[in-house]
This record gives structure tokens, sequence and C-alpha cells, in this order.
């Protein structure tokens, strides 16, 4: 967890804070000005389990966010990893190829599967909306989470832009041996070409 206000961040394991609902006070509640929301990663929210006690004293709403694509988002994720470039304003992707193994990729949907099941749980009683990365890229996502958030339409601007170019095919270079592997299971719908 991390407050953006003032245009820096102060992570809550920095801030010195004993628990996560007095971060929430003193970092959002107390600042002037108005905070709409922040990020927190599902493993944020493992290791700060009383964060989402906080969330519901304070009345937060939640919107979860997950990726559709489980190989889009293996892509994604392996590009950011062999480049080291985690955000596009801190970084570029160079190397836009990579081999991948099956085992490899199995490990990471089954995680990715059981994360996104245990976070459905931990927010099922908070206010929730869930929508894809997809949703977001295609605006649909947005017009739903202004809605729930009862704010009114406006046109954003993000300082970011997607580091990823290419088809599944031209980024993986074994893409037909990985796509044939996963052809008769559960994942092969995530191999779109």
């Amino acid at each position: 967890m991390a407050d953006v206000l003032r245009r820096r961040t102060i992570s809550f394991r920095n801030s010195r804070k004993k628990d996560a609902a007095s971060y929430l006070q003193s970092g959002l509640h107390k600042k002037g000005g108005s905070a709409v929301g922040f990020k927190m990663p599902y493993l944020s929210l493992v290791e700060h389990p009383d964060a989402r006690d906080a969330f519901e004293a304070l009345g937060y709403r939640v919107i979860r966010l997950s990726r559709d694509n489980l190989l889009d988002q293996y892509i994604s994720f392996k590009l950011a990893a062999i480049n080291s470039a985690w955000r596009s304003d801190r970084g570029s992707i160079t190397v836009n190829r990579f081999t991948a193994e099956p085992a490899d990729v199995e490990e990471a949907f089954l995680k990715w599967t059981r994360w996104d099941s245990e976070l459905a749980r931990m927010v099922e009683t908070l206010p929730c909306l869930h929508v894809t990365y997809e949703e977001l890229v295609d605006g649909s996502g947005l017009t739903r989470s202004l809605e729930f958030l009862n704010l009114r339409k406006v046109s954003l601007h993000s300082p970011f832009r997607r580091q990823r170019s290419g088809t599944q095919s031209e980024i993986i270079e074994n893409y037909g041996q990985l796509k044939d592997h996963f052809a008769q299971t559960k994942w092969a719908r995530h191999f779109v070409g």
C-alpha cells in the first residue's frame, strides 16, 4: 500500500504506522484534497490482512482487476522480467522475443488463477466490482468502474503506455509447440495467435 499524495510515495512498510487502518487514516483521510483511490496488489493484501478490515471500516469500494487472457499476462510478465522494465516510464522493452517452457507457463496460469480466486474470497463481503485488464483497454471497464464509484464520466489520461507490441506468436519463439501442448487443456482458450 502506498499513498501518492503530494506526488510522492510513502509505502505502508516505511510509514512507521502500526497497522493498515492508521496508515490509511493518516495517509489519506487527514490530508487536504481528495483521494479517489489507490492500487493494492494481491500480495500486499496477503502480507497485510488487517487492510481488508480497514477497507470495510472506512467504507471503501474495491475494484478487483484481473487479466482475462493468461498467456498475454505471462508474455507481459516475462518481457518485463527479461528487460527489467516493470513500468513504461522506467525502462523499455529491448528484448521482445523469448522461448517459453510449458511447465513454467502452466505454473504461472495456476498461480494467477489461484490468486484471483483467493482475492475474490477476501473481498466478497465488500462493495466490489470485478474488471479485467482487457475491459479497461476497450473502455467498457472504465465506464463500469466510474459508475461503481459514483464518479462522473470524465476523460482520463495515463502517463503510462503499453510496453508490449506484437502478437503472441510473434513474441513466443516456440508458440506452435506451446499451443499444441495446451490444446486439450482448459488453458487452450488463451492461445489466440
